[in-house]
């Protein structure tokens, strides 16, 4: 298990809204921990993807926008995507509110 110390940088000690780097464009703004997951479905197989980490109000709403939409392009074919596909979709709504409710008052 990972201890959480200044000098990890596995670990960011930022707590949500407050400045450190965006760890997507790697600008220094006010961040929020987010997750994103999309699937793609296949036939008989299928693939999930995540973006996990501290990232800006721009970024956190690119990428959800991008989740979205591989979600509703690629999620839905296979029998077991069928099904995975809407619960992401609901997830990455909820973090998205979440993260969008913590960066409020974000100055970009």
């Amino acid at each position: 298990m990972a201890t959480m110390t200044p000098g990890n940088p596995a670990m960011p000690a930022n707590s949500a809204g407050a400045i450190g780097r965006c760890q997507v464009c790697g600008n220094m703004r006010q961040t929020a921990l987010v997750k994103f997951q999309h699937n793609v479905g296949m036939l008989v197989a299928r693939q999930t993807r995540y973006i996990q980490g501290h990232m800006c109000k721009t970024c956190v709403s690119k990428k959800f926008w991008e989740f979205t939409g591989k979600n509703l392009l690629l999620g839905p074919w296979g029998m077991i995507s069928l099904v995975l596909t809407p619960v992401y979709l609901v997830t990455n709504i909820a973090a998205y509110s979440s993260a969008s409710r913590k960066l409020s008052g974000a100055v970009e």
